[in-house]
């Protein structure tokens, strides 16, 4: 096994400075602190914190004499003055690359230049710069438009640590006036470009990558997806410990890079993991700068083949089981199977059509032992581009998701790159975006979505959902009334009634109108998943509220008890309560009548509790009825006979 490594792995001088400073003041010093972390290596960081040295970004909490340590990301200027104030000692271990940058800031800040930052906005060295021109910096990542004409002079600078590829696309997104003065100042570490050339130059040459470092490290992410643009196998680790899953011993070349905030001894650690787990006794370090390394590059610089690659190539044979191509980069011959030659149903035609010598785009479909190519899939990218301009008019169309990515998922639709935000995927919060990876998506281009030159589509699923849920939801209140009855399954329930869904969409049937009887829960009338007829009572289409009854379609037991019992009727009851002016009686489940304690019976009767008992069985006559007011009197001694000495009294 090869292993290819740069020649100057690991720490970079800024680096080794500000880590070299840290410790030697960690020694000769008490009360020492950090303002952010050394450098974004937890193993330094740790180091450092066993040394006595700890992370402190709240200046406040510092005290005079105290010794305060600036990172090599460096710090803004506010933070020197607060020192200065408050007799903290300052030991600056500020890269010198960084330190141009701010003074560079403060410098054409004066000057009345509009400062601009191509970075991350978050990253220590960016935050430190504006510190130096009254934070007033326009910070971008240089992925999307930046208009700027509004400003008579701009100063332009990069992170350190910026992707040296996106330099280019990040100045053709300002936007300027012509007119106007606009000053590019290039920032960007030469430490930085070297390990970006050779992080392109070992992902094209071997079977798998290992990115060493700390994972908040800007630098050493950018490796890894430099890394991962060429190669398939790219594994980032912060320590050895994490090599111990993977299996090394079918890596031929294998290549390791390790982010500017690295320690040399991690790195030979990881080197001793592998050479370790791969028992290879023949590993051969390469350096950037051997002979073999420069002919590998050579090599692969002039053309290299991979899965997935598009390729154009010249027809040399055309067989009875294929097409044969060469290229004019390699000896090497590439075969496209019958079945790889068209889209087309009859693929005889269509090579009938093609001779020797003809210049055809392919894409490769396997590239290990035999160069196996096809056309069809390029015919497929083509027709799938057609598709764009369909999407660009608004046409919905589907794709499975194919990555996560930061902000969003990512995927393919023949040669363009399709994006969706987080914040498109649906209504709502997205917490989870690993959850859609795979799954297919429905979708629609949002405005300018759509650029050509990039290759790139914006698209949004929550729109096309939502879209639905308005025609659905317009073809619901275009179709009820009040009045009608409408079928409902109940999903949920809540203390004041249940929530049933009616045709998709979601109505309320207030506990008030579930039950003729009082009830303290939706559950005592109706089952959850269960589905019952309903009547629309109110619909308020600006709320978006439909208001249903179950009780309406159940006759009113006061109204059939009142045709049952007209005023005159005899009938049997239960004493339900007993109160001291009277009785309730019930003739029916739910249905009470007041026995007046004047018409218990014909004789005075001072407390009804001597004359009934609650459960008593009784018979009265119904002498008022009134089903709107729920009322119904009632007499026990109507159904009695009039004592004699009663009657004579009366006559007298």
């Amino acid at each position: 096994m090869r292993i290819f490594q740069p020649k100057n792995n690991g720490f970079c001088f800024g680096v080794k400075n500000a880590v070299d400073k840290a410790f030697k003041t960690a020694k000769n010093k008490n009360n020492v602190f950090c303002y952010g972390e050394i450098v974004h290596n937890p193993l330094v960081v740790k180091r450092l914190a066993e040394s006595g040295v700890a992370v402190q970004k709240d200046l406040s909490l510092l005290k005079s004499g105290d010794t305060l340590i600036i990172t090599a990301h460096g710090a803004p200027k506010s933070v020197f003055e607060f020192c200065k104030a408050h007799d903290i000692e300052v030991v600056d271990t500020t890269c010198p690359f960084v330190r141009v940058l701010q003074k560079k800031a403060e410098e054409f800040f004066h000057k009345g230049f509009q400062v601009v930052l191509f970075g991350n906005e978050k990253h220590p060295e960016i935050i430190g710069v504006n510190g130096w021109c009254d934070n007033s910096a326009i910070i971008s990542s240089g992925e999307t438009k930046l208009d700027l004409t509004s400003f008579d002079k701009v100063f332009v600078m990069f992170q350190t640590t910026f992707n040296v590829e996106k330099v280019e696309p990040a100045l053709q997104n300002l936007v300027v006036d012509k007119d106007k003065t606009l000053e590019i100042f290039n920032t960007i570490c030469y430490t930085t470009t070297e390990r970006q050339k050779f992080a392109h130059q070992i992902s094209a040459i071997c079977d798998t990558v290992v990115v060493v470092g700390g994972k908040n490290s800007s630098n050493t992410r950018r490796l890894a997806e430099i890394c991962s643009s060429a190669c398939g196998n790219v594994i980032s680790v912060q320590s050895a410990d994490e090599l111990q899953n993977f299996d090394f011993s079918q890596t031929e070349n294998l290549g390791i890079i390790a982010g500017a905030s690295t320690p040399r001894e991690l790195i030979e650690e990881v080197l001793a993991s592998m050479a370790e787990q791969t028992k290879d006794n023949n590993i051969t370090n390469v350096n950037a700068d051997s002979e073999m390394f420069i002919n590998a590059v050579n090599k692969i610089n002039k053309k290299s083949v991979r899965k997935g690659q598009k390729l154009k190539g010249r027809i040399s044979y055309i067989g009875e089981n294929g097409i044969n191509l060469n290229f004019d980069f390699s000896k090497r011959e590439g075969f496209i199977p019958n079945d790889e030659i068209t889209i087309e149903e009859d693929f005889q035609a269509v090579k009938n059509n093609l001779k020797v010598g003809d210049t055809i785009e392919v894409v490769v479909l396997a590239s290990d032992k035999e160069l196996i190519l096809s056309r069809k899939a390029v015919e497929l990218l083509y027709k799938d581009d057609e598709l764009v301009e369909e999407i660009k008019k608004g046409a919905e169309f589907s794709i499975v998701a194919g990555k996560e990515v930061k902000g969003g998922l990512l995927s393919k639709i023949g040669s363009y790159t399709v994006f969706v935000p987080a914040s498109q995927i649906r209504s709502g919060f997205v917490k989870d975006l690993s959850k859609y990876v795979g799954k297919k998506l429905r979708l629609v281009a949002l405005p300018d979505g759509v650029d050509d030159n990039k290759k790139k589509i914006v698209a949004s699923q929550k729109v096309v959902l939502e879209a639905e849920k308005k025609a659905r939801e317009d073809n619901f209140w275009d179709n009820i009334e009040v009045g009608e009855i409408v079928e409902g399954k109940v999903v949920r329930f809540a203390s004041f009634g249940a929530f049933v869904n009616v045709r998709g969409f979601d109505c309320l049937a207030h506990i008030s109108d579930l039950s003729w009887s009082s009830i303290k829960d939706p559950s005592e009338v109706l089952e959850l998943n269960k589905t019952y007829e309903f009547v629309v009572l109110k619909l308020d289409r600006e709320a978006n509220r439909v208001s249903i009854g179950y009780k309406q379609l159940i006759p009113d037991p006061w109204q059939v008890a009142y045709e049952k019992y007209p005023v005159g009727s005899v009938i049997k009851g239960k004493v339900a309560r007993i109160l001291p002016f009277g009785a309730f009686v019930e003739i029916e489940p739910g249905i009470d009548g007041l026995l007046h304690v004047s018409n218990v019976s014909w004789e005075w009767v001072d407390d009804i509790k001597k004359v009934l008992n609650i459960g008593d069985e009784i018979e009265v006559v119904v002498t008022e009825f009134n089903p709107e007011t729920k009322r119904i009197t009632l007499s026990r001694k109507a159904t009695m006979e009039q004592p004699a000495n009663l009657e004579r009294h009366h006559a007298e």
